[in-house]
């Protein structure tokens, strides 16, 4: 079928005019030229966009005026593959449909793969031919590339660390670390309590950094994912008790309580004056519990008598070195008669009931009290200082 330009129908209309002088002519020629240009076929609305998350279906629509006898046919623009025309799907790929409501005509991806975003083109075979481009953009959640990433790290006390967290999404991921604990840790000359970067610089990492650090990839696109990176410092042990002198009544039950920081978890054992060690049995009973590198070590020793008084010692023994605690025991005994005799005879004497020494490596151990007293009286330095231990006339 042939076509009429617009210069030729107005040029038409022009010479009718000047031989009829009649108006009415040309204006039903006008009217059936805008008549036969409203009859060809044309897109209605705009080419659009459209994000899908990966493994979700994805929709794109073309809407089409005065299609009448012409086909509407989809295509992947950049590999030129032709998808549908009309109703019919030509492609092999079984994740592909069309369908047609009134004059919008739908392309369907089912299961979208990332591969599948690009340009898609929506095509009327007119003369010249007409046509549409959708864009579909596929969403990749994040996931961690293990190995890319760093795992089980192992250092020395005060050595570097240098930490990586590699990730893939769509749009690209960006890195968060913080501790598992949620605790404060020095990058440089700061202290944060998160980092971002794929990166992570330390130095000069102290034994608190011991545990679980974690990298978290977010792209906004749920769910966000997270890898759980072990870093183990070593140190030589410390040993920290929280009395260095205790005063406890004959016959009662004492537990002496030992703060340890070592990686490795550090062999422990306890010695009682001459150093002989303990171990487990009726008098005895040691446990240890650990979290991390900070350890905590009991000594458990049952109807304390004067034979149990003098100094303990926790030992700790890792691969990094040794390191001992101390702990010095008194007994104590409900005030008599006797015991109220010597204690007028010290200064600044307030209370006629036992004291506590408070003084590192005091000793009344040293001391000699009567047998039949039957009682050992834990006292100040100063008192201890100012006792007067001579025989009484």
């Amino acid at each position: 079928m042939s076509t009429v330009s617009s210069s030729t129908v107005h040029t038409a209309c022009r010479q009718t005019d000047g031989q009829t002088g009649e108006q009415s002519l040309c204006g039903r020629i006008n009217v059936l030229y805008n008549i036969l240009l409203t009859d060809e076929p044309t897109f209605i609305g705009r080419e659009s966009n459209v994000t899908v998350v990966t493994g979700r279906d994805a929709t794109l629509t073309c809407k089409v005026e005065n299609l009448k006898g012409h086909k509407v046919a989809w295509l992947r623009v950049d590999t030129q593959t032709i998808l549908t025309i009309g109703q019919h799907v030509i492609t092999k790929n079984y994740r592909v449909a069309v369908s047609r409501v009134d004059q919008t005509w739908s392309l369907t991806l089912r299961d979208v793969r990332p591969s599948d975003g690009g340009r898609y083109m929506c095509q009327i075979n007119t003369e010249p031919m007409i046509t549409q481009t959708q864009h579909l953009h596929v969403a990749v959640p994040p996931d961690i590339l293990d190995a890319d990433s760093s795992s089980e790290v192992i250092i020395w006390e005060g050595d570097n660390v240098t930490l990586h967290c590699a990730a893939s999404g769509t749009p690209e991921p960006t890195i968060l670390w913080r501790r598992e604990d949620y605790a404060a840790f020095r990058v440089g000359r700061e202290t944060v309590s998160k980092w971002s970067g794929a990166w992570l610089n330390m130095t000069a990492v102290s034994r608190d950094m011991n545990g679980a650090l974690l990298c978290i990839a977010t792209n906004g696109v749920p769910p966000s994912v997270s890898k759980r990176i072990l870093l183990h410092v070593l140190c030589k042990p410390t040993a920290r008790v929280s009395q260095k002198m205790l005063g406890v009544y004959v016959g009662e039950t004492m537990l002496l309580e030992c703060k340890i920081e070592a990686y490795p978890t550090p062999t422990v054992y306890w010695t009682h004056i001459d150093l002989t060690k303990l171990y487990n049995g009726s008098k005895y009973q040691m446990s240890i519990t650990s979290q991390g590198y900070k350890h905590t070590a009991v000594l458990k020793v049952k109807s304390v008598s004067r034979d149990d008084i003098g100094s303990y010692y926790c030992y700790a023994e890792n691969s990094m070195g040794s390191v001992r605690g101390g702990i010095t025991i008194y007994t104590l005994a409900t005030t008599s008669t006797t015991t109220a005799s010597v204690i007028t005879t010290l200064d600044d004497v307030t209370t006629p009931h036992h004291f506590y020494a408070e003084s590192e490596g005091i000793g009344l151990e040293d001391h000699h009290f009567p047998e039949e007293d039957r009682i050992v009286v834990v006292l100040s330095q100063h008192q201890m200082q100012n006792l007067d231990l001579s025989p009484s006339s």
